[in-house]
């Protein structure tokens, strides 16, 4: 394939966002079994900070999270003896041990049975009700002064965890008294009048657009309702992370939260839309997430559920979990990703890379134990952690030209997609438009992990972030799930995106609505052909180009391939494996091995693959190296 590269302006990607972060980078042990010999180990590997959940709640499969005795026993009614008890077990083990406490906030089943909502599975309306927000206000308040007053010299973090698999996600479309109040309280502060009581379920199943797309000429309540789902736990995420800011002011306080890319769900049904103004926060310092759960296997590239670029702009870190199960133990969630010791080494480094190259903190999540005893893994842990120790403090910029935008404001106008507006589709079908698919799937994440195939380096940003981004190292821009252009949305694209000779990339339905109505008429005006145009299209538009697509699906790796090569996008390989730069490190994850070439973006002083601590190049804008079948390099890159 013949190659077209351009120089990368790695300075000017991301020039007006916050880059200087306000806390370290940190690398942890996590398990939700005490794994003392483990957190021993992790500790002689360089890797002291262990992370202790302190936890009330059973998980979804029925096991205790925390294996000491609740903290939590009733109204105003704590023991701290159980704290002491786990944290002392870890420095007997490890006594160095520094820690990152995540804190459980669910509703014990006393607490349960006292507001009548269990927290774990209704998190807003347990949310709503004044008698949880005052009694997990005082807990947490008192529990974090007791860890302070006799562990804080070990704390490095804090973390705040509810809802659903203690994530701060909801599934649960029920109405219930407390949140019809908190609906009327949420309309009346905005001045709006929907009644007294929030959409059914039976309602929120039903849109005006093809069955997918709610109109706000006739169904803004619709769209409100999910502003106010997502409004709800955002304002407790924030309300109890300001509670331990106050008892803990130099600790970072983060939470599971702000999941935006997740496959087969909808960020707006799990209530985490309104993750900007958490980000956005002052008393908010770090937001945490497993890897995606698509393109996990080997082959594939990986990834963030959270929009990692929102989060650089407000000079916050994020947490990165890796925390595959390794192919020497059963998943018993499904079937293993890693077959060999080769998959289990290679998987988790090019995880491990992501974090690297994204200046994440992350875990070495060892779930429910037993993820990490291989003697190799903890070589190759040990060899992660000298480099994450070696360039904690840089802060160089995405090495990007493809550029993908999260937009939560027209999510909040698209169908839950578990729905089934008709029921011969069944629960799990989701609601379909007429030809049978669920348009602009996983809202991104699917386009991001096909892109991972096609051997360029993306970034993802909020489309609130486009107007603080320099945008001229983006040669293509995936705008796939923006089906909301309001005249203010039009101004930030006309400004920013739509112009210097650009290819932006649709999908389904842009712009038809403009925040007031649905026209599908509108799609012409970005998509340069009409709704439903069979196959996939490129239109010059006058100063950029569309490619429009109806169908997502048509959008394959090979496509995308075409596409961001004629838009001038730098292909680091021949081959389509995934690739993640920054200004100084470079990784590529292979599922076949052999002798590969590595295009670089301009002419390198000196290539060193970091963990066989070897130099590869010298003085070159390509350079060839061996892989194994499979393999994930980690490359420091010295540019001119």
């Amino acid at each position: 394939m013949k190659m077209k590269c351009l120089v990368v302006v790695f300075s000017a990607a991301f020039a007006a966002f916050a880059l200087s972060y306000k806390y370290p980078q940190l690398m942890c042990y996590r398990s939700f079994l005490p794994e003392l010999e483990e957190t021993a180990n992790f500790a002689r590997m360089g890797i002291p900070l262990r992370t202790v959940f302190i936890a009330n709640t059973v998980s979804a499969n029925g096991r205790q999270y925390c294996q000491y005795p609740p903290v939590w026993r009733g109204m105003g009614d704590y023991d701290f003896a159980p704290v002491d008890a786990q944290l002392g077990d870890i420095i007997k083990a490890s006594p160095n041990a520094e820690f990152s406490i995540f804190l459980d906030l669910n509703t014990p089943v006393w607490l349960t049975r006292r507001v009548h909502h269990d927290s774990y599975n209704e998190i807003t309306h347990a949310l709503s009700s004044p008698i949880y927000r005052e009694e997990a206000s005082n807990y947490l308040d008192k529990l974090v002064c007791y860890i302070e007053e006799n562990y804080g010299d070990r704390v490095k973090s804090y973390s705040i965890l509810c809802g659903y698999t203690s994530e701060w996600f909801e599934r649960n479309l029920r109405q219930s008294h407390v949140k019809n109040l908190a609906w009327r309280k949420w309309c009346s502060e905005r001045g709006l009048k929907y009644g007294l009581s929030t959409p059914t379920e039976s309602d929120l199943a039903t849109a005006a657009f093809e069955g997918t797309i709610y109109d706000p000429a006739t169904e803004q309540v619709k769209i409100d309702f999910w502003k106010f789902h997502s409004w709800i736990i955002s304002e407790g995420v924030l309300h109890f992370s300001h509670i331990v800011k106050k008892v803990a002011p130099g600790k970072p306080v983060g939470a599971d939260y702000g999941y935006y890319m997740i496959c087969d769900k909808d960020p707006g049904g799990v209530g985490n839309l309104d993750y900007e103004r958490v980000v956005a926060d002052p008393g908010f310092d770090c937001i945490l997430s497993p890897a995606t759960y698509s393109g996990r296997e080997i082959g594939g590239g990986t990834g963030s559920m959270l929009v990692v670029g929102t989060c650089r702009r407000y000079g916050k870190r994020f947490y990165y979990s890796v925390d595959q199960w390794p192919h020497s133990l059963k998943n018993e969630y499904g079937s293993n990703y890693f077959k060999t010791m080769a998959d289990t080494l290679a998987g988790n480094t090019r995880n491990a890379a992501f974090a690297l190259v994204h200046h994440a903190n992350f875990h070495w999540f060892d779930m429910w134990g037993g993820f990490y005893k291989d003697p190799e893994m903890k070589e190759r842990i040990s060899k992660i952690a000298a480099i994450q120790r070696r360039f904690a403090d840089d802060d160089s910029v995405p090495a990007a030209d493809v550029l993908i935008v999260a937009d939560p404001d027209s999510a909040y106008g698209r169908i839950d997609p578990r729905m089934a507006a008709n029921d011969e589709l069944g629960p799990k079908k989701g609601a379909r438009c007429p030809e049978g698919f669920v348009p602009a799937y996983g809202c991104g994440e699917e386009f991001r992990n096909r892109i991972n195939h096609v051997g360029v380096v993306y970034d993802v940003v909020s489309f609130n972030d486009i107007p603080h981004i320099d945008m001229r190292p983006f040669k293509a821009v995936v705008l796939s799930d923006v089906w909301t252009i309001s005249p203010e949305k039009e101004k930030v694209l006309r400004d920013h995106v739509l112009r210097d000779g650009r290819t932006i990339i649709w999908a389904y339905a842009p712009g038809v609505s403009d925040g007031k109505s649905v026209d599908a008429g509108r799609i012409r005006r970005w998509a340069g052909v009409d709704f439903k145009t069979p196959g996939v299209t490129t239109t010059s538009m006058g100063g950029w180009n569309a490619v429009y697509a109806y169908d997502y699906r048509l959008l394959t790796p090979e496509k995308f391939r075409n596409i961001l090569e004629a838009a001038g996008c730098h292909a680091w390989m021949d081959e389509r494996v995934p690739v993640m730069a920054n200004g100084r490190l470079l990784a590529i994850h292979v599922k076949d091995g052999g002798r590969k070439t590595v295009h670089l973006p301009h002419r390198c002083s000196k290539v060193v693959d970091l963990l066989a601590n070897r130099t590869v190049a010298t003085d070159c804008d390509s350079f060839k190296d061996e892989f194994t079948t499979p393999d994930t390099k980690i490359y420091e890159t010295i540019y001119e």
